[in-house]
């Protein structure tokens, strides 16, 4: 059938296949409602890439290029596999068993489905495929992003889910941030602040084993949002969550420090490569296959560059999203275990606060006019924020910030204490632990379990 008269007819034979089952079928080309490079990818790409590389003519087809649209047709490559396990078995069997390989090993299961053997041997072995030295010393680079590069990052995270077209649409028509959001952002929150832990690199760790959980999490939405879409919306986007998108999971590893590199904090040519280890493995975890990884530095940024240039327009849940993530259910769910004097002051200024610390940092990077766009008929455009004014103010504040950091690296010596807290994820943990205590406050589990039974693709939307 043709969907669009952007191409010849697309048969669905010819895309809708495991590329890992069938290496040697020609590249599929992208999907034509994905072949576009919108406009609000184009500043960020410039600011922080742009010392790099030529962003343009790095978009131009090219095997890089060809690959990754490629896999925007297709689900994670191994995880899909254990979604069809769950189907076959039931998802209250398919979880206990899933949970105890997890956490035991797949050596002890009996008689484990044929998929869970190919997933955890790929788990099992992934460690052993990057080299852990360097990238525990990109970890520590990355933890050493100034504050202000890690509140833009952490900005930008927002911003890329409610602005970009699969992941807003994807997280939308779910309606996780909706209808279930205090579990939907501890659960956030929580896997983010775990993957800066050393413990990451470790195959039997906390934070390891909840990495998969959400990547499992991903593959069962992926199937319910295949179905409940249909053929049609398929042949035209892909996959609901394709393959190319998870490369950017890993990639707020790097670009923290890409951000202080661009404000003149500069990382040497072996320190990117220190970061690019790290942020591989992190893309590798999240399931981006073997096909997709970057042989350098140089090259992950080229395939962070055309994997965000084709990023989209925002979906029609754009607002609703903004709504709900942004909203103040999310900052006062994740402030309810501070002393209360704090909370009264956070409730008070919730939207104040939210704008100059969620939005106003993403506008450092992707422009003050993009988070007007952002906010367009939300709850924050009739309060009338200066945006324009509040990013001038936060670029000031991050320019001043990366200047001491600037200084501070110079010094023949360093903190010991920082630095011991860096190795050990000291503040991670502390984070953790106080999202813990939220969760068990409000009887929360935090399982990633919400889209066991999601495959039907019932209360979901079209």
């Amino acid at each position: 059938m043709t969907v669009t008269g952007e191409r010849p007819e697309i048969l669905l034979s010819e895309v809708d296949f495991n590329r890992r089952d069938h290496p040697d079928r020609p590249l599929r080309p992208i999907p034509p409602g994905r072949d576009h490079f919108a406009e609000q990818w184009r500043f960020m790409r410039e600011f922080i890439f742009g010392e790099w590389i030529d962003i343009d003519r790095e978009v131009q087809p090219s095997d890089l290029t060809r690959l990754r649209d490629d896999y925007f047709w297709q689900r994670d490559e191994l995880m899909i596999g254990a979604v069809e396990a769950f189907e076959r078995l039931g998802h209250e069997q398919g979880r206990a068993l899933f949970e105890q390989a997890l956490t035991q090993g797949i050596d002890t299961l009996e008689d484990p489905p044929q998929e869970f053997v190919d997933l955890f041997d790929h788990l099992d072995q992934l460690p052993a495929q990057f080299d852990l030295v360097a990238a525990e010393r990109g970890r520590m680079l990355a933890m050493s992003s100034t504050w202000a590069a890690t509140t833009i990052i952490r900005g930008w995270a927002f911003y890329e889910t409610a602005m970009t077209g699969d992941i807003s649409a994807a997280t939308g028509a779910t309606g996780r941030f909706a209808d279930d959001g205090p579990r939907r952002f501890i659960e956030t929150a929580r896997v983010f602040a775990e993957f800066t832990l050393p413990d990451i690199f470790d195959r039997h760790s906390d934070a390891f084993q909840d990495v998969v959980r959400v990547r499992l999490m991903h593959a069962l939405a992926s199937r319910g949002l295949r179905r409940k879409w249909g053929d049609e919306v398929y042949l035209k986007f892909g996959e609901p969550i394709p393959v190319t998108s998870l490369l950017g999971f890993g990639s707020g590893m790097l670009l923290g420090r890409l951000v202080d590199h661009a404000f003149g904090r500069k990382l040497t040519p072996q320190q990117l490569e220190d970061l690019a280890e790290y942020s591989s493995f992190s893309g590798r975890l999240w399931g981006a296959p073997e096909a997709l990884h970057s042989a350098n530095g140089i090259e992950l940024i080229k395939s962070l560059n055309y994997v965000l240039a084709r990023g989209g327009n925002p979906s029609p849940w754009r607002a609703q999203l903004v709504d709900a993530i942004a909203g103040p259910v999310h900052l006062t769910t994740l402030t309810d275990a501070l002393p209360g004097v704090v909370k009264k002051v956070v409730a008070r200024h919730v939207n104040q606060i939210t704008a100059s610390v969620a939005l106003a940092p993403a506008g450092v990077v992707f422009g003050y006019k993009q988070i007007e766009a952002m906010v367009a008929g939300t709850l924050f455009e009739p309060l009338g924020y200066n945006f324009e004014r509040r990013v001038r103010i936060f670029t000031d504040i991050t320019r001043l910030n990366v200047g001491i950091a600037r200084v501070t690296d110079l010094l023949p010596f360093s903190n010991p204490i920082r630095e011991s807290r860096k190795k050990s994820g000291a503040a991670a943990r502390e984070r953790i632990a106080m999202l813990n205590k939220i969760a068990r406050g409000k009887h929360i589990p935090l399982t990633f379990s919400h889209h066991d039974r999601s495959t039907a693709g019932e209360g979901f939307t079209g």
